[in-house]
């Protein structure tokens, strides 16, 4: 019999050596036959998660013994720890100001709709009325049916991409307000979630894609390490979405733009980086946006506001259901609060996504990225793997 341990990561061999766990939470990686493989980890005591076809992966929670037993099939390639992905915005003070577009817009994302992966969504009045944005809301952790968010991050950000201003007398509107959402919560209340309920969900929403007419991925998250195998399932994933002609926007990070800590999925060349601009006083590159290392890869595509930005708030307490019955959510007095934060930039980018998918729903990954470098402001004095093309100019794009 063959060494089973060239399959184990090495940081998991380690972990079964010193038996750290009862049960460990993997990927198994599968060459072919991945029914089979999945057949005998189904059979397996609450062992399966989910499978993840497109990436031939399953996330699971085995037992030393049973990695051991599923390591010697020949059909597994590798397997390996599942980890831990961040969000990379979060809550700065009530919002003061807010951001409204100087241009009347022939566009508003009609008919669009955006995926988005993230700590949830909160049913705040600007997502309910005057007509419900929010299609779908699936929770891959804690499996509750109406949508909540007890971290509110992801509810900042389907604020910017299409909230209607009903609680602001149209102050404080989406860039997209007529373009709506399908939300996937896979991020916990502290801000990070599982590779594993990440790559699941992209996937759902990539199959569901013709039912709910989604064009755009909202993937506002960073990989903080540089574990090549869970790098590789995200470029599955994205070349996955784009061969159904869907866009993966992820932001270039949250390390401090004094060094080159741009990593993880933000390097992928099949999906658009944006980076952070602060525009409070000035315009300038926000201190937590990553900068790219390799001038070649032209990463980030483009930078946009992200710093102090206006946007909805969370009642996080609120949980959506009890014992199986839908809780209504309660009044909040302060609708609207302020966010920092590479993600905020996502947000913006996805919702003029949608903006261009309503104008012209042929457009591809690489016409998206053409036409947005066309209205961006190149300033100079700014490393291009800091800003990439230049700071998008919202207004010039929107008025062409």
């Amino acid at each position: 019999m063959f060494n089973f341990k060239n399959k184990l990561d090495y940081n998991l061999q380690l972990s079964l050596n010193s038996n750290v766990y009862k049960k460990y939470r993997v990927f198994v990686k599968c060459k072919n036959l991945f029914s089979s493989v999945l057949k005998k980890i189904s059979s397996m005591n609450d062992a399966l998660i989910y499978p993840i076809k497109p990436c031939n992966l399953i996330s699971c929670n085995l037992s030393k013994r049973e990695i051991i037993a599923i390591s010697e099939y020949p059909e597994v390639e590798s397997i390996y720890f599942d980890e831990y992905l961040f969000l990379c915005g979060m809550s700065v003070s009530n919002a003061n100001n807010y951001h409204k577009l100087t241009s009347k817009l022939k566009f508003s994302g009609k008919g669009v709709t955006i995926g988005i992966v993230d700590s949830g969504v909160y049913p705040h009045i600007d997502l309910t009325r005057p007509n419900n944005k929010i299609e779908h809301f699936e929770d891959v952790i804690s499996h509750k049916k109406f949508p909540y968010d007890d971290n509110g991050h992801g509810t900042a950000l389907a604020g910017i991409i299409c909230g209607s201003g009903v609680s602001s007398n149209n102050m404080c509107t989406g860039i997209a307000p007529q373009s709506s959402i399908v939300c996937y919560k896979a991020f916990d209340a502290l801000g990070k979630g599982y590779a594993s309920d990440i790559l699941f969900s992209i996937c759902q929403l990539v199959d569901k894609s013709d039912e709910f007419n989604i064009k755009v991925l909202c993937l506002p998250f960073e990989m903080l390490s540089n574990n090549h195998r869970i790098f590789n399932s995200f470029n599955n994933i994205f070349d996955y979405a784009l061969s159904k002609n869907i866009i993966p926007v992820v932001p270039s990070g949250s390390i401090n733009n004094s060094e080159f800590g741009m990593m993880g999925i933000a390097l992928l060349k099949n999906c658009i980086t944006v980076a952070g601009m602060s525009t409070v006083k000035e315009s300038k590159p926000y201190t937590y946006s990553s900068k790219s290392l390799y001038s070649k890869l032209k990463k980030p595509n483009f930078a946009c506001a992200c710093d102090q930005i206006s946007t909805l708030n969370s009642d996080i307490s609120y949980i959506s259901e009890k014992n199986g019955v839908k809780v209504y959510p309660r009044n909040i007095d302060a609708k609207y609060k302020s966010y920092s934060g590479t993600s905020l930039s996502v947000a913006f980018v996805c919702a003029i996504c949608a903006i261009l998918f309503e104008y012209d729903s042929t457009l591809k990954l690489d016409d998206i990225i053409s036409l947005i470098n066309l209205s961006c402001s190149n300033f100079k004095e700014y490393d291009k793997n800091l800003v990439g093309s230049g700071i998008i100019n919202l207004n010039r794009l929107l008025e062409k």
